[in-house]
């Protein structure tokens, strides 16, 4: 092969080469590769110390055990701005949570969720210029606009303030006209390519009457048991609420015009004293105006997002301080006990706690309970982790004015081009020079590397990886091949080398192991565990509300903490019952065993409970006395993601569920505390066979035909030495029972009664009384024709 023939095939290797790699590059072949090369980026660079300070208030599952699950009165987080920014004396509070209509439910006491949005309102007004809310396009239906609140970006040719819909967000009366910060919380997903959120949209701008529509149609929620058949109209440049008396209750200028800034950028004006009003778009830049002149230039990518430099990702235990949104109300309820009391030595020590944590601080609260499911990866996380901490980054951004830099378009191409000519030239001299020489040609590219790395954590600045190093490698690898052999072993060398790197299908891969979590569920066995407190409703009629969420943080807190202590998955509170599974998320094979030892802690709690009560003197008889039922059940279940494409719950469904809760409420028939099935009590002894319970009956439960054998379990809150002879008794006049010799049956049972009127306190019966009973009934009416020991539950 002549010098110019061979020339030319190294053009065309190496033009190839950049081809081939520009094509995989512009379609987006390589975003994954590029967005992991991005992480690698900030890993090698290390966390970054920001002058900002920057303190998060965390919505973490201590908050939740205290405040419950949602909706939440928004009384709550009026309570928590007032004491951050009152005599916490922090800067600025940014609450990463959407207070809008679409969270409330029909089960919120209506009256009290109003007055907890008054006050909220309130604090926000007088904190107006301190706080940023925010506010997020979710893709909910807006009835009042006839459109869905997506994200419109100027790239994709929505330029018209106009058309662009008003996001979920606050409405009437926590904000209201012209008063509110309002900042968006998206993420820009289709440049992130990845699952780590790397840019924003910076800014949207919105025109036209949707602002205000928002805001009265907020008004009209609130006052809709008050208004006789409102409706919204257009009055000159006003809009009003008229209804069909006439009453003209509310009017808002119906025109105007926002800019809705990133939640990080909304809290840098609000904490330098500045408003949108402040900001410029120009062409690439997001200018910032200050004193009259420009504080601050941000740059956009397409002229509207921005990118953010993550100085560090969530570490409780990293630089910056990390406060639990229980412990700020409970300081803030003893704050204003002790203002009430003059109690001035506590006055004193709560108000410098609260001065300690957050004067001239930056606030961001945000969810961190992963039930919230506001989570993803950050360049140092893996792991899901609170997305609040990217607000708290881009404002880190700011403040520190350490923008991401990259490269245009044509630089990108020169990048590319220049590495893979220099890299070719290497490895062609290296094949006239000596080997020696060739290897240059490997370790340049890595320099190159090594060297954007280097760039990256000195400058923030992106130089491209990927496609460079792929061309520059391909290219001088082709023209080495080239050299050595023929043309054919030159492609099968080289299918042989990238073949795997260059496949689409890795990729694909790697963007699909970070999915977002998706409806849908899968068969599996589960134990599951249901629980109610006896009598709550009574309990609950004559105590004070206060008294009562007392009460219940305290019983609920204790029984959470017994259930996950065992590995059990909180499913969900309803009122006092909790539901819980085990086995799932996290497969366990000892699952029944999990549960049955869950459940007889949670009775051993709930006694020590009790005579802490007791102790304190200042509950009533009832709570004294109060007992929880247990049920639990082993099967197969229906176990996933269940709900709307909008929000949905880790959950369980099926029979097994069914009988476990039909376990829970049975136990009030028989008199009993903890009540499982026989596959429960099974596979509990194959793995603890010290596990006591006894047979109950084996009964037919309301709308199941075949029967299931029940038992009860023992808990340390009773004897056992009285527990295992009335066992003993009992299950020898079960036996009777079942093979129908209803006297000797009834002899036994009225025996055994007297064990059970010891360990089971106060209930209002006891197993061996309701059989007693039946037995008398068989004896005096007749047993049913086709019995085979199992009794027809009629009730639920």
């Amino acid at each position: 092969m002549n010098r110019w023939r061979q020339s030319v095939y190294y053009a065309v290797l190496i033009f190839a080469s950049i081809a081939f790699w520009l094509l995989l590059d512009r379609g987006g072949a390589l975003d994954g590769l590029k967005h992991e090369a991005m992480t690698w980026r900030y890993l090698l660079r290390g966390k970054k110390v920001s002058t900002a300070p920057v303190v998060y208030v965390n919505l973490d599952s201590e908050t939740i055990s205290a405040i419950g699950d949602k909706p939440w009165n928004r009384r709550i987080f009026g309570v928590l701005v007032s004491a951050i920014l009152g005599p916490g004396e922090g800067q600025v509070v940014g609450l990463d949570i959407i207070f809008s209509k679409y969270g409330a439910s029909a089960l919120l006491d209506v009256e009290m969720a109003q007055k907890g949005d008054d006050f909220f309102g309130e604090v926000i007004e007088q904190y107006a210029e301190q706080v940023v809310l925010a506010s997020a396009y979710t893709g909910v239906y807006s009835s009042i606009t006839d459109e869905t609140a997506d994200l419109m970006l100027l790239r994709e040719g929505f330029d018209d303030p106009e058309i662009i819909p008003f996001p979920e967000a606050p409405s009437y009366p926590i904000i209201k006209f012209g008063i509110g910060r309002l900042a968006l919380v998206n993420a820009d997903e289709a440049l992130n390519k990845g699952p780590v959120p790397y840019w924003v949209p910076a800014f949207i701008d919105i025109k036209g009457s949707r602002y205000s529509r928002h805001l009265i149609d907020g008004y009209r929620g609130r006052m809709a048991f008050a208004l006789n058949e409102p409706e919204i109209i257009e009055d000159g440049e006003t809009l009003k609420i008229v209804d069909a008396d006439g009453w003209e209750p509310f009017a808002l200028p119906k025109n105007s015009e926002q800019r809705l800034l990133s939640f990080g950028i909304e809290v840098f004006l609000a904490a330098n004293g500045l408003d949108s009003g402040s900001t410029e778009v120009d062409d690439d830049r997001l200018k910032i105006y200050k004193d009259g002149g420009v504080f601050r230039e941000l740059p956009l990518t397409y002229g509207q997002s921005v990118e953010v430099n993550w100085f560090e990702g969530w570490d409780l235990d990293g630089r910056t301080p990390h406060v639990s949104m229980r412990t700020v109300l409970e300081k803030a309820n003893a704050l204003a006990i002790a203002e009430r009391e003059g109690d001035d030595e506590s006055l004193v020590y709560l108000e410098k706690w609260f001065v300690d944590q957050f004067k001239g601080k930056i606030v961001f609260v945000g969810p961190v309970d992963e039930t919230l499911k506001d989570l993803a990866p950050t360049p140092f996380n893996r792991e899901l982790v609170p997305k609040v901490g990217m607000h708290a980054n881009l404002f880190r951004t700011l403040h520190d004015e350490a923008y991401i830099g990259r490269t245009s378009e044509v630089e990108s191409f020169l990048c590319l081009l220049g590495l893979t000519l220099v890299s070719v030239f290497l490895a062609v001299w290296g094949g006239i020079g000596g080997g020696a020489n060739r290897i240059f040609s490997v370790i340049f590219p890595a320099g190159y590397v090594g060297g954007a790395f280097l760039v990256f954590s000195t400058a923030n600045f992106v130089l491209p990886i990927i496609a460079p190093l792929g061309a520059s490698l391909t290219a001088s690898l082709c023209v080495v091949i080239l050299k050595l052999g023929s043309e054919e072993w030159q492609r099968r060398r080289i299918k042989s080398l990238f073949g795997s790197y260059l496949s689409p299908e890795l990729v694909n891969e790697m963007v699909e192991s970070h999915r977002d979590p998706e409806l849908g569920g899968v068969e599996a066995e589960v134990t599951a565990l249901f629980s109610d407190v006896v009598g709550f409703s009574s309990i609950a009629e004559g105590m004070e509300a206060e008294d009562l969420v007392r009460l219940m943080n305290s019983y609920l807190g204790a029984m959470t903490e017994v259930i996950q202590e065992e590995g059990g998955t909180l499913d969900k509170y309803i009122g006092d019952a909790i539901v819980a599974m085990f086995g799932r998320p996290i497969p366990a094979k000892d699952h029944a065993l999990r549960a049955s030892r869950a459940a007889i802690k949670m009775q051993e709690r709930h006694e020590k409970l009790r005579l802490a009560w007791s102790e304190s003197g200042e509950w009533p008889d009832s709570v004294i006395k109060m007992r929880t039922r247990v049920g639990l059940n082993t099967g197969i279940a229906v176990v996933g993601n269940m709900g709307s494409e909008v929000r949905f719950n880790y959950t369980m469904m099926g029979d097994t569920v069914n009988l476990a809760a039909r376990c829970e409420s049975g136990a009030k028939s028989y008199g009993i505390y903890t009540m499982m099935t026989a596959a429960t009590l099974d596979a509990a002894l194959e793995r603890d066979p010290d596990i006591q319970a006894r047979k109950l009956d084996r009964i037919v439960v309301k709308g199941r035909s075949e029967p299931v054998e029940i038992f009860e379990l023992w808990d340390g809150s009773s004897d056992i030495n009285v527990f295992l002879k009335g066992r003993k008794i009992y299950e020898e006049a079960l036996g009777l029972y079942f093979d129908g010799d209803w006297v000797n049956a009834l002899n036994g049972f009225e025996k055994s009664m007297e064990f059970e009127l010891l360990y089971l306190k106060h209930s209002e019966t006891v197993p061996s009384k309701v059989l007693a009973e039946r037995c008398r009934e068989f004896l005096l009416n007749g047993a049913p024709e086709d019995w085979d020991g199992a009794y027809r539950m009629m009730n639920k």
